[in-house]
């Protein structure tokens, strides 16, 4: 029976059934947000692994863009569609760039620590055998280090650039990643971009602020004067700076 969490994107299920056509497919999985019942449509990405039998060839690698493209033209909520591919006997190191398809490209990135854990406690089983069968636990040490790190290490590289803060996206992001990062380093838990939303208020993110991120997590359009994108920055960059002090070593 296909998970209910599944019926808002049968795009998902399409996809599956194609790629064995392209790779060697041991099994498939949607996490992220369809995972933990936050998915938006038309907002929230598409977050999926496929755990193949090898990596794919050069020849596979111009499958899959294919395969990705055509399900883009041909739907578009496939545009959101990521999707890692991820070998059997290559899933133990978190630091190991694996293929990815995202914003209409494949490219190659690590699949993190927090996204196994993510798929581990939420993930959906759309084929083959369950995610605790091929992917190695989590525990909580290890799962608080990780979350640590996505501060230190790519948020701190942004705050470093004020210009990136103008972007809609690292205003959401990176104050939404405060909030899921101080859960998780405090409270052992995993919580989804909604839940942080209502706990911005802890960093002392002005209601004003909160409000534009809800309406963009609802798909409402929020246009802003330059002045207001301008100050909007400095709150934003100010805040998450803070905030990797203070977490950045919180829990050790």
């Amino acid at each position: 029976m296909t998970d209910p969490r599944l019926a808002p994107v049968p795009v998902v299920a399409r996809f599956a059934g194609s790629l064995g056509a392209v790779v060697d497919l041991v099994a498939f999985y949607a996490g992220g947000s369809l995972g933990t019942g936050d998915y938006r449509p038309g907002v929230s990405d598409l977050d999926l692994a496929a755990v193949v039998g090898s990596a794919p060839d050069p020849a596979a690698e111009a499958a899959l863009t294919r395969l990705h493209q055509d399900l883009a033209e041909a739907d578009d909520t496939a545009a959101k569609l990521h999707c890692f591919y991820l070998p059997r006997d290559r899933l133990t190191d978190p630091a190991e760039e694996q293929l990815n398809w995202a914003h209409r490209e494949l490219y190659r990135r690590p699949f993190t620590v927090v996204a196994r854990a993510e798929l581990l406690r939420h993930g959906i089983t759309v084929l083959g055998p369950e995610a605790a069968s091929l992917f190695a636990p989590v525990d909580a040490a290890e799962l608080r280090d990780a979350a640590r790190s996505e501060l230190t290490g790519f948020w701190a590289g942004a705050v470093r650039k004020p210009h990136l803060w103008l972007q809609d996206v690292y205003v959401d992001l990176g104050l939404l990643t405060v909030a899921r990062v101080e859960a998780t380093v405090t409270e052992d838990r995993l919580i989804t971009k909604q839940e942080a939303l209502t706990r911005l208020d802890r960093f002392e993110v002005p209601g004003w602020l909160v409000d534009q991120i809800g309406r963009r997590r609802a798909g409402d359009s929020v246009t802003l004067t330059a002045a207001d994108q301008a100050r909007r920055a400095v709150v934003a960059r100010r805040i998450v700076a803070q905030a990797i002090g203070t977490l950045g070593t919180a829990g050790r």
